[in-house]
């Protein structure tokens, strides 16, 4: 055996192996957008001129720590669905066995706790919150996920909890144009559940999941989705009409990515091969980017301004 063999199977090259194909199988996409997420709850705390000291990476480091885990269970829980769409996340190719992800999920949660009792009682209250959201998400006889009702309030909920996090964090007092920002992109958080099982038919179906396009046909659920994203959208745009010019540039972006998806799914350009129908979840992905680097640039820029 060589000495590159035997360094290829220490017991620490295994261990940062596995957290590697955790990080992948958690979806590093999904995980920066919670950390835009919390940097936008955070954000009501440099504007309102909360202390922004080593608390607030603190609180960073533990809610993703948390979000990891929470990813990483679902990856276990989802297996039988994820192989049957296609996915080539590690667990569903085989890389990474549901056991040892199982574990290192428990491990995460454990250090996001321990980090978040670093910052105080309220961020572990909410991360323990979020622990069991995602639990009940995934796991259990009657997990949210088989329906729609329950995939769209877990999604919501947990999207409110990461913007109280990241203002938890920074000390923050409510700043009520901040949170239409956070409340609105809370509630698009479940355009993206909805838009997410119009490609997942098929292992949905054999999970025994109670989705909108399993249920009712997805021409159907394809209109849902439209619905709900200018539905949210529109409410976004009229309670930011007076909100500061970032917020407004953010709802106005959230409105175009409404209108983009509505064409793909009420059109053609979504169907018609396998790839096509994630471009809604695609587009619903890249507006909730846009709209909180838009709101997150200038907050950015005014903290740095002051630092000076």
């Amino acid at each position: 055996m060589t000495m590159s063999t035997l360094t290829a199977t220490r017991p620490s090259d295994r261990w940062w192996r596995t957290l590697g194909l955790s990080f992948v199988e958690a979806r590093p996409v999904v995980q920066v957008i919670f950390l835009l997420r919390f940097a936008a709850g955070a954000a009501a705390g440099a504007s309102s001129g909360a202390d922004l000291d080593g608390a607030l990476g603190r609180g960073a480091l533990a809610w993703l720590l948390l979000t990891w885990s929470v990813y990483l269970l679902n990856g276990v829980a989802d297996v039988t669905e994820d192989r049957a769409n296609g996915s080539r996340r590690p667990i569903a190719r085989g890389r990474l066995d549901r056991g040892v992800a199982l574990r290192t999920a428990h491990g995460l949660a454990a250090a996001g706790l321990l980090v978040a009792a670093t910052v105080g009682s309220t961020l572990v209250l909410l991360g323990a919150g979020q622990l069991a959201l995602g639990w009940w998400y995934s796991m259990g006889r009657a997990p949210l996920k088989r329906r729609v009702a329950g995939t769209a309030g877990a999604v919501v909920i947990a999207g409110l909890l990461t913007y109280l996090a990241g203002a938890d964090s920074a000390g923050a007092r409510p700043v009520p144009h901040l949170w239409v920002f956070c409340v609105a992109m809370a509630l698009w958080m479940a355009v993206g559940a909805l838009a997410k099982d119009l490609s997942d038919v098929p292992g949905d179906r054999l999970a025994g999941r109670r989705t909108l396009p399993v249920t009712r046909g997805v021409p159907w659920a394809r209109r849902s989705v439209a619905a709900v994203a200018l539905a949210v959208a529109l409410a976004f745009l009229l309670a930011a009409h007076d909100a500061w010019p970032a917020v407004r540039v953010a709802s106005w972006l959230t409105v175009a990515g409404a209108l983009v998806l509505t064409g793909l799914t009420c059109g053609t350009a979504g169907h018609g091969t396998p790839t096509r129908p994630r471009r809604p979840y695609r587009v619903f992905m890249a507006t909730q980017y846009l709209a909180h680097l838009a709101l997150l640039g200038p907050v950015a820029t005014c903290v740095g301004a002051q630092g000076h």
